[in-house]
């Protein structure tokens, strides 16, 4: 009997569209067919209902692999000036540093202290270094023009920041403090969208898990990779709490985080919403499944982000690795381990070694998501 599936996948914080996510998403199940098997195929995107959707096909299953979009969002809150920039470093000071918090990240997850001072570390040591050699410029032009040497000192001002954002920018610096700061906004209110997405996104939801219902061999997987973690987990409790309301049946409906970073909000003081989220879905027999990796720096992997928040629960997710290392050569995966931005998207990437982990036999092939992971 064909299964049916809804999955409704949530990116991270990223400008890019839809396209880029359907495009890698396409791209890397025909890759993993030749791993697996299971021969899927997947169908145009289209955007019914402005929903983009389309449609990946087995031989058992079928699939509607609906995108969650918020880069608009995104787009606004993105720095793009140095002056972006600079106002992002003083927040992240104060926010991460000054109020101390940053003790509970030195105790719950190095991996993640470390990522949080990488753009500190790199914007504070490129001026140092930058600063101390236009020093020494001056003083060798002072003496013989002072005019000449302020204009110098201006020009490798102006130059030194183009440099610096440019590096920044492509060794991934103000990407992780992006994050860093748009998570410390969020637990505060700060994001005025963030409402109405969450309202919108459960919306739909919700009316695809009324129609269903009664739909044999079915389930719904809410499917989420970093900062898209932390909406989903709002998204899901307010799904949950109408559900409950309306008496609705949650059997089939089912969560998937990829390389979560939770904790950059129920670590804020000022997060009361999101561990009230947190704590609704604590309360709910959910099937959840929580996939983080050790080389992943923008994730805290393995924690259970429910004790480290002080939030008591019931039920939590399943916490796993997907072992990165078994399903990739001992070559590429050289390269990859040390390689923090590209380790946080090998969540959404084919294999080369047939391995437990397998995203797309998880979103497109047949049987229940817990038959297959259950025993990972």
């Amino acid at each position: 009997m064909e299964n049916k599936k809804d999955v409704f996948y949530l990116a991270g914080y990223d400008p890019r569209s839809y396209r880029y996510y359907y495009a890698l998403l396409k791209r890397n199940l025909y890759k993993q067919n030749y791993l697996n098997g299971l021969n899927l195929s997947i169908s145009p995107c289209s955007q019914k209902n402005e929903i983009p959707c389309c449609v990946i096909v087995g031989e058992e299953s079928q699939v509607n692999y609906h995108f969650l979009q918020w880069d608009s969002v995104v787009k606004k809150y993105w720095a793009k000036s140095l002056c972006d920039f600079v106002f992002d470093f003083a927040y992240f000071l104060k926010t991460y540093i000054f109020s101390g918090i940053f003790r509970v990240f030195a105790k719950e997850s190095k991996t993640q202290l470390i990522a949080g001072l990488y753009p500190i570390v790199y914007f504070c040591l490129s001026y140092a270094v930058s600063f101390v050699g236009i020093f020494y410029l001056f003083q060798m032009l002072e003496s013989w023009n002072l005019a000449v040497a302020i204009l110098c000192v201006l020009v490798c001002l102006w130059s030194v920041t183009k440099v610096i954002l440019y590096l920044g920018k492509k060794f991934a610096v103000f990407w992780l403090s992006n994050i860093y700061v748009f998570c410390a906004k969020y637990a505060a209110g700060k994001i005025a969208e963030s409402q109405a997405l969450i309202n919108e996104f459960s919306n739909v939801i919700l009316n695809v898990l009324q129609k269903k219902q009664e739909t044999k061999n079915y389930e719904l997987i809410l499917c989420a990779h970093s900062v898209g973690t932390i909406l989903a987990m709002s998204v899901a409790a307010r799904v949950v709490r109408i559900a409950q309301e309306q008496k609705l049946d949650l059997k089939c409906f089912k969560i998937l985080t990829l390389g979560q970073c939770i904790p950059l909000v129920s670590f804020q003081k000022s997060c009361g919403q999101f561990k009230m989220d947190l704590q609704t879905l604590g309360n709910a027999p959910l099937v959840w499944f929580d996939f983080t990796a050790k080389i992943d720096g923008a994730c805290f992997p393995l924690l259970d982000y429910f004790r480290a928040s002080g939030i008591q629960a019931k039920f939590k997710p399943k916490f796993l690795s997907p072992r990165f290392h078994q399903l990739f050569t001992p070559q590429t995966y050289k390269k990859i381990r040390y390689n923090w931005y590209l380790a946080h998207f090998l969540y959404l990437y084919s294999n080369e070694i047939l391995g437990s982990y397998d995203f797309f036999n998880f979103i497109g092939g047949k049987n229940t998501l817990e038959s297959k992971i259950g025993a990972v």
